[in-house]
């Protein structure tokens, strides 16, 4: 089986898009995506504690939300282990990478894919990351 760490070739494609250091700080970010935060596109994004992947999730709303776990209340497992981990002066590093959705033609009707969530999906079960709820 796989290992769950970042080194894993599984992960290459992934980029580092910002890091938690402080305990319910924002993270730092501009020097890995400048100000682009806003942005909205498909994105799976993985929480990294020294190497080990943590969690694996996907949004549709870009940098945001993995980059907003500090203030997240509905994701309170992910909120607090952040809150933990750096409390332990452990560093939070946020990967993500673009999963752009495809458009498949079937009987004449154009359907958009999201393929982001299927990645994601696979990737949980393929894993089972410690601070994900769903397997």
């Amino acid at each position: 089986m796989n290992e769950l760490n970042i080194s894993n070739k599984i992960f290459k494609n992934f980029k580092k898009i910002g890091e938690y250091v402080i305990s319910g700080e924002p993270p730092l970010y501009k020097e890995y995506i400048g100000r682009n935060k806003s942005k909205v596109f498909p994105l799976v994004y993985l929480l990294v504690v020294d190497g080990h992947i943590k969690y694996i999730g996907e949004t549709r709303r870009g940098y945001a939300r993995p980059l907003n776990y500090h203030k997240n209340d509905i994701m309170k497992t992910q909120k607090e282990a952040i809150w933990q981990a750096t409390k332990e002066g452990l560093k939070v590093e946020v990967y993500g990478i673009e999963i752009k959705s495809k458009i498949i033609n079937i009987n004449g009707i154009d359907i958009e894919c999201y393929l982001a969530q299927d990645y994601e999906k696979y990737l949980i079960q393929t894993f089972s990351p410690a601070w994900n709820g769903r397997k």
